[in-house]
Order: C-alpha cells, then sequence, then structure tokens
C-alpha cells in the first residue's frame, strides 16, 4: 500500500510514501523517545531523517547521529543529507563528521603512532586554529560544504578543505557546536575517553536541544571493548623495556577469569618514552598502539583467558543513562531489535518501542530441521559437510542468480569448501576487503562464501548495474553460530543470571547469536523490489525460530527443494521483477 506524502513532510526525498513509513513519522513525532525495529529495505536512514530535519531547520535542535563504522558516516548518512537538506528551497543545513585525530592529521612527516598524541609536539596546522577567534567559527562552519559534494565524498578531499583554516581535526571540534547536524561513530558512546569528549562538545552547543539517531543500536550488547595478546606485550617490550608490560604479563599467567584492573596502569610511560625517541618502524608502532589503545579504554571488566587480556562492558545501562541526560529526543534503531522488549531489557531503557513487519512478496525463509545438518562440535563429520554442499548445490541450480553462504567460521568454511565441485567460487578471506563485489555486480550466477559477523554478512550490496537491484536471491546458513563456552561468556551469562535470573540470561545471550544470522539473511532484500530465499542448514536453529525472521521449517528434504524450486520459478515468471 503507498499514501501520498503529507503536506507538511517537506523534505522527503521521494515521491510517495509507504504505509509503514507513515506509521514511523507518526510514532516518532507522538514520542520523543523510540526504540524501533525496521526490516531491511525498509528506508531506516531516509524516515529517521525525514522525522527530525524538520526540527533541525527550526534552528532549536541539533542533530547527532551515531553510526556502527566510519565509511557509514560518509556513504550513508551524509549522502542522504545531501539529498534532503540542501536544496535551494529549503535553505542549508551544515553537517560535520567527527572522526578522530590520526583520521584527520595532515603531517605527512608525522609518524602514525605521533597523530593521537599531537599535543606533545610542536605543530603549525595546531598553533594556525588555534589562532582563530571563536566569533569565525559559525562563518566557517557554512563554507565547508561536506553535503554539497557531488558523488562519494573522500576523507581526504575533505581534509584539504579545513586545512586552509589549520589543523583539521581541532577545526571540527571548534564549529561542531556551530553545525545543525554531527555524524559520528558509535564509539564516541562507548569509549569513556572518546564519551567525554562528546560530552564537553554538548554542553559547548550553541542550540537549545539535542536530537539523537543511533543506527544498528543492537551493537551495544555486551561487547569486548579491547584485548590484547601475550604475544603484543612480547613484541612491545621488545620496544619498550616498561615495568606496565611485566604487570599485564603477570595478570595473563597468574589468574584466569575476572581480575582487578591494576592501579595507576596508564598509558603515560609510553608517551614519556615518546617524547624522546623517533623513527620507529611500522610493526613498533602499531604493537605500541595496541598496547596504548588497549590501557586508554575503559571496561567495566578486565579478564583473563588463555594467553590474552580482554576488557568487557557487560552492561550498556550506562551507556543510555548518558544518551538519557544529553538528548531530548531520540531514536533508537536497528533492523535486527529482535525481540525490542529484549533489548530494552539489556540496555535499561523504557522507551515505546515498535516492530514494523516486513511487508514484501518476494521472500522466503526457511530452516532444514534434520540431524544431517549442523555444525555442532560432535557433528563436525566429513558427512556432515558433504550433505550440507550437496544441499547448497542443488539449490543453487534452482537460484537464478547469485548465491552466498555464511558458515560460522573460516575454519568451518574451509570444511566446508573440501566438498565444493564449482569452476569458480568467490570466497572471503580472513582480515582482508572483499575486492570481487564489483566484478559480481557483472556477473549472473556464482556462488560466495563468507562467514558470520564478517564484512560480507553485515555490509555487501550486489547490486545490478543498471537496475539497482539486488543480485544476491538465495543466502544459505552453513550452521548456527553459537558462542563459545570460554571465560569471558560464562562470566556474561552468570552477571546477566544474578541480575534477571537463568531465564533471561538464556535469552540475553541468545541475542548475538540471532543478530548475525538476521544481518546475513537481509543481505538479499534491499528494496520492496528485490527477491531472495534463505535456508538455515542446521537442526538447532528450530529453538531461535521466535527471534528470527519467520521461517518454514522443513522435515523432508524433499519437500526442501519443491518449495525453493517453486519459489524460483515463480519469481522468474514475475513479470515485476526483471534485472
Amino acid at each position: 500500500m503507498e499514501i501520498s506524502l503529507p503536506p507538511k513532510i517537506e523534505l522527503f526525498p521521494h515521491e510517495e510514501l509507504r504505509a509503514y513509513q507513515a506509521r514511523f513519522i507518526r510514532f516518532v513525532e507522538k514520542n520523543p523517545r523510540v526504540i524501533i525495529h525496521a526490516p531491511v529495505g525498509f528506508g531506516k536512514t531516509v524516515m529517521a531523517l525525514v522525522s527530525t530535519l524538520p526540527s533541525v531547520k527550526t534552528q532549536q535542535f541539533q542533530l547527532f547521529i551515531f553510526v556502527r563504522t566510519k565509511a557509514q558516516i560518509f556513504h550513508v548518512f551524509l549522502d542522504e543529507i545531501r539529498k534532503i537538506a540542501n536544496t535551494d528551497r529549503y535553505g542549508y543545513l551544515t553537517a560535520l563528521p567527527l572522526i578522530q585525530k590520526s583520521d584527520l592529521c595532515i603531517r605527512a612527516d608525522l609518524p602514525h603512532f605521533y597523530k593521537g598524541i599531537c599535543g606533545k609536539i610542536r605543530c603549525e596546522h595546531l598553533e594556525k586554529a588555534r589562532s582563530i577567534p571563536e566569533e569565525d567559527f559559525p562563518t566557517i562552519v557554512e563554507q565547508v560544504p561536506i553535503t554539497t559534494h557531488e558523488g562519494e565524498i573522500k576523507l581526504e578531499s575533505f581534509k584539504d578543505i579545513l586545512q586552509e583554516f589549520g589543523c583539521p581535526y581541532y577545526i571540527i571540534r571548534r564549529c561542531i557546536p556551530y553545525a545543525n547536524i554531527v555524524v559520528t561513530t558509535q564509539t564516541y558512546l562507548r569509549n569513556k575517553i572518546l564519551q567525554s569528549l562528546l560530552s564537553t562538545l554538548l554542553h559547548r552547543s550553541t542550540f537549545a536541544n539535542k536530537i539523537c539517531i543511533i543506527d544498528e543500536g543492537h551493537n551495544f550488547s555486551a561487547e569486548i571493548e579491547s584485548e590484547i595478546s601475550l604475544d603484543d606485550i612480547y613484541k612491545a617490550r621488545d620496544i619498550i623495556p616498561l615495568k606496565i608490560f611485566d604487570r599485564l604479563e603477570y595478570l595473563i599467567h597468574n589468574r584466569k577469569g575476572r581480575v582487578d584492573r591494576p592501579q595507576n596502569l596508564t598509558s603515560d610511560s609510553i608517551d614519556a618514552y615518546l617524547d624522546h625517541i623517533s623513527n620507529l618502524s611500522s610493526w613498533e608502532q602499531t604493537n605500541l598502539l595496541i598496547i596504548k589503545d588497549f590501557l586508554n579504554s575503559r571496561g567495566e571488566l578486565w579478564i583473563s583467558e588463555l594467553e590474552k587480556l580482554i576488557q568487557l562492558n557487560p552492561f550498556p545501562q550506562g551507556i543510555f543513562k548518558f544518551v538519557d541526560n544529553n538528548f531530548k529526543n531520540i531514536i533508537l534503531m536497528s533492523g535486527t531489535f529482535r525481540p525490542i522488549s529484549s533489548y530494552k531489557t539489556l540496555y535499561g531503557i523504557r522507551y515505546p518501542g515498535m516492530q514494523i513487519p516486513s511487508d514484501f512478496q518476494y521472500g522466503l525463509n526457511g530452516i532444514l530441521y534434520h540431524r544431517r545438518f549442523s555444525t555442532k562440535y560432535r557433528e563436525r563429520t566429513p558427512q556432515t559437510f558433504q550433505a550440507m554442499a550437496s544441499v547448497i548445490k542443488r539449490l543453487h541450480q534452482y537460484n537464478p542468480f547469485h548465491t552466498i553462504v555464511f558458515t560460522p567460521s573460516h575454519d568451518l568454511k574451509q570444511k566446508l569448501l573440501v566438498h565444493m565441485s564449482f569452476p569458480n567460487v568467490y570466497i572471503e578471506q580472513p582480515n582482508e576487503r572483499p575486492f570481487f563485489i564489483d566484478e559480481l555486480q557483472n556477473k549472473t550466477h556464482e556462488i560466495i562464501f563468507g562467514v558470520l559477523g564478517g564484512k560480507l554478512s553485515e555490509g555487501i550490496e550486489i547490486l545490478h548495474p543498471s537496475t539497482k537491484r539486488s543480485l544476491l536471491t538465495l543466502i544459505i546458513i552453513a550452521g548456527v553460530p553459537y558462542t563459545k563456552p570460554d571465560s569471558t561468556n560464562r562470566l556474561i551469562k552468570s552477571l546477566y543470571t544474578k541480575r534477571w535470573g537463568k531465564l533471561m540470561a538464556d535469552h540475553l545471550t541468545l541475542l548475538p547469536v540471532t543478530r548475525v544470522m538476521t544481518q546475513a539473511i537481509g543481505r538479499g532484500i534491499r528494496s520492496e523490489t528485490d527477491f531472495a530465499a534463505s535456508l538455515i542448514l542446521d537442526y538447532r536453529a528450530v529453538t531461535l525460530r521466535t527471534m528470527l525472521p519467520r521461517s518454514t521449517i522443513f522435515r523432508d528434504i524433499n519437500d526442501c527443494y519443491n518449495v525453493f524450486n517453486n519459489f524460483f520459478t515463480k519469481m522468474k515468471r514475475n513479470s515485476k521483477i526483471k534485472f
């Protein structure tokens, strides 16, 4: 169902508004603080902006947008802001990215390590920025046309614009109190040091009220804030013989499980050493950065595991207390808030929730319930992976476009690939950007292998070059990615049990599992005109079905084949779906 755009919504960049999009706007208008689940392809980014920009236009509200990654600052929200906000008819809104020092440094002669401690060195760019009078910055903000660039906004070109005023990082910090919109990463909410900086910027703001949009808000469950390995400590000791490394090594060797953070254990001694040394190699810089970042992190819990130390924030309530105290209006949204009530419990919030169902007609989700299909540790036999490979090959024959297969780990991916016989397979490699995405846009029937929680499962789009429709029409998840029962996960569960009881603890510890599966399933349908089918090859997924997108349970493999074959046959016949 489509309805006409309400007259008062002047900023919407498209001609028509779907029914659930209208509900989104009315819900946000009625409730100043909300938590919203909306499926992939719904248009959460645009709808959140449409709901908040009219208030920003009044000059009474400043909008802060928090995204998951630095790349999303430029390629998602600022791109949409350019389409909506800056037109001749509606005037001009200023928007700035808030990113860290090392990303904005323009000193080519400065080693990467020193870019984070530039206050300790003499820098003419910093001094130039500091010399600018405060009253000049409202004008400088308007001279930084970050939202009027055509095409992709590149970080380097943005730095070029700012450097005429001095240090880009320092200029941005002084401009932010005057900017209508600020886009940054969720790190500024999670990291205690960056949160303190954000608090300072909020208090210096020249706007009476603040609005907050948190995209992909599911990321605030129990997360590792920082970790170092024993090998990292040994490498750092080879560069600087400091006692802090001995103290960290002692924690790893002598305790297991929860440990107390040593008093006065900071990175100051590393900085002091660097005041008297230069010309470090890139690997020496990297090793020292790992230790320095770990010591500067502020995880609530320190955990000693085999060969490494971990800092963990098990309860995100403190983050949302900070958000509540600093923002008048809040939109917390995600495509994987399933169920919303569980996230409200974990986050300690009472915002009214809205769960928008998928209104796309062209999706099919299934779970193959058979003991033959599982990646449970005791069932990881060659026969299991051979059976999975057989299903993947058969379903790929039915699928008219690309198939992507996700496994819980790179190790399991390799065990499955042994039994695949396709002449050309695209494989996601650890710690590498998947460079083959552009190539796949010009092909039609290929098979791709990735891992759950990897770059492909969280951010891939393979679109037809002319129609811009998704070419990923079959997603297969080969195994449920249950977390390892290590000391960290046991501690998290025990903390949850103590606070909420065993049943709720069992439920909350499964949220990261179902979240990565839901993200992977969402790779296929990116708009209402796309079609895609998904299948989970693990009988254990049946117990999670209330937390996953609505699925058909297949107990007979031939029935599964028939349903998927009929689905793809129908999609190919459908005159509305042409590529």
